[in-house]
């Protein structure tokens, strides 16, 4: 059982190292555009916040490349892998990892291409497979003598404990028990904060990170911004009628930045805002559904996802008629990670979570104002319960006054007495 996915772990470490031969060329349609993504002229408060966050990671990324003595764990987040370092089995020490052997140097391969919370499945479900537990008692020898594999392991597989070295157990352990009392105080002191801040906070503003508003309130919509858009995007208006009622409403948070959605019945569509430190809405878009791919297999995915080369994330994106759009978060030439975001989502029914890695990217309308000047495409890959997909939407700005949000608490109102 494990040997045959080892074995089909190799061949896909092969496409790996000649990505033209096996590397899916479409999906659903879509395909890596050539030449670089332009540039991208607009840009909101929500765009500045993700651009930065992503700025902020290069940079702590830059730094760690800086320092000559780093070594990077062997498990490792798929973000932090380059191209060429998947295309050759990891070392630590000089030798390969495992020992040398095809089976570990094949799982190896395996738990690299592997999200954490896939790594930690996998491990789950192959914990008595005798090539797993070979490499994973390698992997503990090692882990002995490097606090940051150890880390990665536990994170893996907390039921196994990485074993100590004789010289050093008992000072490895002594230091994982400072740095674990050290992250609880943090833990608290933050909490705390958060809890002043929000009290000190006025009337109808939170200070905490979440904000809400309520399923089944109704919005006013304006007209003016599709009409004038007709023509010249790919977004599919809402229901005529004036008012329309919230269906459900979602919150994407990642270390930089939170997004609200409201969702309009049938999921289909929703306003994407983002507030500003004062609580305010400072950026508002309308998104409609333009298309949903289901990738079929693993060449599929590596085509959307792959570091190197994926399509999110990529410079920019085209869409099946051929236009063109810039990446409108950090714009530049190369691919970047896909911001990790988690959206929760709620509903009369209860509240769901789910997992998107996303970009925005953003090509001008071409209307004469005051028509929206900007056309903004979100391609995300979603995971929720045991699916998953590709959702892509397009979007143009709305004026958030137009649609009367009023802020509430995240929790419930208590009745009085």
């Amino acid at each position: 059982m494990l040997r045959a996915a080892l074995a089909g772990v190799v061949s896909a470490a092969l496409l790996f190292a000649a990505p033209d031969c096996g590397f899916a060329q479409s999906s659903g349609g879509y395909s890596r555009p050539t030449g670089g993504g332009g540039g991208y002229g607009g840009g909101g408060a929500g765009d500045r916040a993700f651009s930065r966050g992503a700025s902020s990671q290069a940079l702590r990324q830059y730094r760690s490349m800086q320092q000559p003595s780093a070594r990077r764990p062997s498990v490792a987040a798929p973000d932090a892998w380059s191209g060429a370092d998947r295309r050759r089995a990891p070392a630590y020490g000089g030798a390969p990892f495992g020992g040398g052997g095809f089976e570990s140097m094949a799982l190896w391969a395996l738990l690299g291409a592997l999200s954490a919370s896939d790594r930690a499945n996998y491990a789950r479900d192959h914990r008595d497979d005798p090539a797993y537990q070979q490499w994973r008692q390698q992997a503990e020898q090692q882990a002995a003598r490097d606090p940051a594999l150890a880390a990665e392991l536990q994170k893996m597989d907390p039921r196994a404990t990485p074993a100590a070295s004789p010289s050093g157990g008992g000072i490895g352990w002594l230091i994982l028990f400072l740095a674990v009392g050290a992250f609880i105080l943090l833990w608290l002191r933050r909490r705390r904060a958060g809890a002043r801040a929000a009290a000190a906070a006025p009337p109808g503003i939170s200070g905490s990170s979440v904000e809400r508003w309520r399923v089944g309130m109704t919005i006013p919509l304006d007209p003016a911004p599709f009409l004038l858009a007709a023509g010249t995007t790919k977004v599919r208006p809402p229901p005529e009628g004036g008012m329309t009622s919230i269906e459900a409403i979602g919150l994407l948070s990642d270390a930089s930045a939170r997004l609200h959605r409201l969702y309009l019945p049938g999921r289909d569509a929703f306003f994407q805002i983002h507030l500003g430190a004062d609580g305010r809405t400072d950026e508002c878009r309308y998104f409609s559904r333009l298309d949903e791919v289901t990738p079929a297999d693993a060449a599929e995915w590596q085509l959307w996802l792959d570091p190197a080369q994926g399509m999110i994330g990529w410079p920019a994106f085209q869409t099946k008629d051929g236009k063109t759009y810039p990446r409108a978060w950090a714009p530049g030439s190369t691919r970047i990670p896909p911001r990790q975001m988690q959206e929760t989502v709620q509903t009369l029914q209860g509240t769901s979570e789910r997992q998107l890695q996303i970009m925005l990217y953003a090509g001008p309308t071409g209307a004469p104002l005051p028509a929206p000047a900007h056309e903004y495409v979100l391609v995300a890959a979603v995971e929720a319960a045991d699916q998953a997909w590709v959702e892509i939407h397009v979007g143009i700005d709305v004026n958030p006054a137009s649609l009367n949000l009023a802020a509430v608490p995240l929790e419930p109102e208590r009745s009085a007495g």
